[in-house]
């Protein structure tokens, strides 16, 4: 596998921004009209590989069913108490505020081709991680705080997916490809960028199933020009010191105890090789042993299987056929195994008992449920959106829930905005809370209505 391993040294920085850009960078503006690309990727590439499995990721991860809440607040999120207060930090620190987001836009409104082009790539992922938990979320006119606009509008969840896909198709076209992840310890070839921008885009393609009858077709162009192997994904694998660990490392070594694998997967995983190394005895998740819960566990920004998986997905609902589907979920199911160090004899005998039968809906269910086991550990998030999406696979509500902010007591369909925005911008939040329909777990977002 390909890593991205980020060494936010002085040395390397001075390096990294001499070869990236001569433009010079305002210490106290960075997101003003010069941005040193090179002084800015570390930290912005390191943040948004965090935003997929920390904070709102674990609690989207408790939601779906890979964790359980054992204590403290994890407690109440498997009870579905999930408040505007939960959210605050990955909202302000993660993605907007001094997240990921604004140095995004600070590299991309200052530096052209394949430098602003990879920036492009990671905010598209970033905002698709951010509409896909909040629904309709700033983008337009977010990260212009240094013209004076503290109080961003939210764009609509339907113009948010189709501002992802326009930023994708514009990184590619930037020349994404052009060797830019050499600047960050990719190594000689790289993690294959326009592979990746393309893989992401057929991740927000299949998200709008529901809602757009083009999706699936969309989708499936773009898987079979994405990623090709594992070798070819963008992997990011933590480094020394501790503060830079795996965050699902860090929160089981600053809170033991909180949180567990959820025996629901425990369960559905009964006799897959997978179990042990995904969980022991105890219900681990970060134990001796155990892949995805080391100091070093990469976490892809997007995975080769997760491509496959979408392709099998995309080939049932366009009706193409059963044989090409299972090959597609078959070389799903043995990448990741093979990934998180199955035998390929194991795997093997594995994926050669999948089948794909019955209707369509019983085809999807299997390729979805197979692809929420690969999930676990690196893309949480995207477990909870395709059960959103999907129903799959058939999780059955916490029976303890709590009515506060979810009264149906259903798994829930978003999060509530955090405090911060009612507080700080609270015009603009109440819009797009009335626009959405109301502010509550339960309530629907446009991309995945409940059916």
């Amino acid at each position: 596998m390909k890593k991205i391993q980020i060494l936010i040294g002085v040395l390397f920085l001075s390096l990294v921004s001499c070869e990236i850009t001569d433009e010079n960078i305002d210490q106290n503006n960075p997101n003003g009209a010069s941005v040193n690309a090179g002084a800015v990727y570390p930290g912005m590439i390191a943040q948004t590989h965090r935003n997929m499995v920390a904070i709102n990721a674990r609690i989207a991860g408790i939601v779906a069913q890979q964790y359980e809440g054992l204590d403290a607040q994890q407690i109440a999120y498997d009870q579905y108490n999930i408040g505007e207060d939960d959210t605050d930090d990955y909202w302000d620190a993660a993605l907007y505020g001094t997240g990921a987001m604004p140095d995004c836009y600070g590299i991309f409104t200052s530096n052209t081709e394949e430098v602003g082009a990879l920036a492009k790539l990671y905010m598209a992922a970033n905002l698709g991680l951010a509409t896909t938990m909040w629904g309709d979320v700033p983008y337009d006119n977010a990260f212009i705080g240094d013209q004076g606009n503290f109080n961003p509008t939210f764009d609509s969840q339907e113009d948010v997916y189709a501002t992802i896909q326009r930023l994708l198709d514009e990184s590619i076209a930037g020349g994404v490809s052009s060797g830019i992840g050499e600047f960050y310890g990719v190594g000689s070839g790289g993690a294959d960028w326009e592979k990746t921008a393309r893989a992401l885009k057929a991740r927000y393609y299949i998200h709008l199933t529901s809602v757009d009858n083009t999706a699936a077709a969309s989708a499936l162009a773009q898987a079979q020009l994405a990623l090709s192997s594992t070798s070819e994904q963008a992997d990011f694998v933590y480094s020394s010191p501790a503060a830079n660990s795996n965050p699902l490392f860090l929160f089981d070594n600053d809170r033991p105890g909180t949180l567990g694998v959820s025996p629901q997967l425990t369960s559905l995983m009964t006799g897959d090789p997978r179990l042990p190394v995904y969980t022991n005895v105890d219900g681990d998740f970060a134990g001796a042993g155990l892949f995805w819960g080391q100091a070093d566990s990469p976490t892809p920004l997007i995975s080769y299987w997760e491509v496959k998986f979408i392709e099998a997905e995309a080939i049932v609902r366009t009706s193409g056929t059963d044989a090409d589907a299972l090959a597609a979920l078959q070389a799903a199911v043995e990448a990741n195994m093979l990934y998180v160090g199955v035998s390929q004899t194991d795997a093997d005998t594995y994926t050669a008992a999948l089948t794909l039968s019955g209707s369509m809906d019983d085809k999807i269910e299997t390729i979805v449920t197979e692809k929420y086991k690969s999930s676990y550990g690196n893309a949480p998030i995207e477990a909870w959106t395709d059960f959103r999406r999907t129903k799959f696979p058939a999780l059955t509500p916490n029976p303890s829930a709590v009515g506060g902010v979810n009264p149906s007591r259903i798994i829930p369909r978003r999060f509530l905005y955090p405090i911060s925005e009612r507080l700080t911008n609270g015009t603009n939040y109440n819009a797009a809370i009335s626009a959405q329909g109301g502010h509550l777990l339960d309530n629907d977002m446009w991309a995945f209505p409940t059916n």
